[in-house]
């Protein structure tokens, strides 16, 4: 018997994110599952570059960013907001490179973690719109993307 997650995978091109927002909305209601967001690129060779002999040694993180999206615990879901979380190539001070772009962190969202390895990681408000999380998302990974993208995208839903 296997302890995996069963996964849904979504294709979307934004604006239109809205089954991923019904699905990160389930999840919500649920109080468990997350949501992983992924830019579709133009070469696939960009997402794996070749790793040297001292890759292993190296701090360089993949061009593609990932966003991951995970709804607070049930008994916690009315006064804790969701986990958003940003693995990008940029380095730290993230949030800086983001408000440049004209992304700006939204109203009663909490930064956490701003690191150059182990990414962004903000806290929702509470009451945050799930579709209005994932266009955040996908802003905040197109703005830190180093590759060409497509304008699709892939949610891959880590059911409850």
């Amino acid at each position: 018997m296997s302890n995996r997650r069963q996964t849904k995978t979504i294709e979307f091109t934004p604006p239109d994110i809205d089954g991923v927002g019904d699905e990160l909305a389930a999840l919500r209601e649920a109080g468990d599952g997350w949501v992983n967001l992924l830019p579709g690129v133009v070469d696939e060779a960009d997402i794996n570059p070749p790793a040297g002999l001292f890759a292993f040694f190296g701090t360089r993180q993949p061009p593609v960013t990932m966003a991951t999206v995970m709804p607070a615990r049930l008994d916690k879901r009315h006064v804790e907001g969701m986990s958003v979380g940003l693995m990008h190539p940029t380095g730290a001070k993230s949030i800086a490179r983001l408000a440049e772009a004209g992304v700006v962190v939204p109203d009663g969202w909490v930064v956490r973690q701003d690191h150059a390895r182990r990414g962004l990681v903000l806290r929702t408000a509470p009451d945050s719109v799930p579709d209005d999380v994932v266009t955040w998302c996908v802003q905040a990974g197109t703005a830190l993307c180093m590759v060409d993208m497509t304008g699709q995208w892939q949610a891959v839903v880590y059911l409850p």
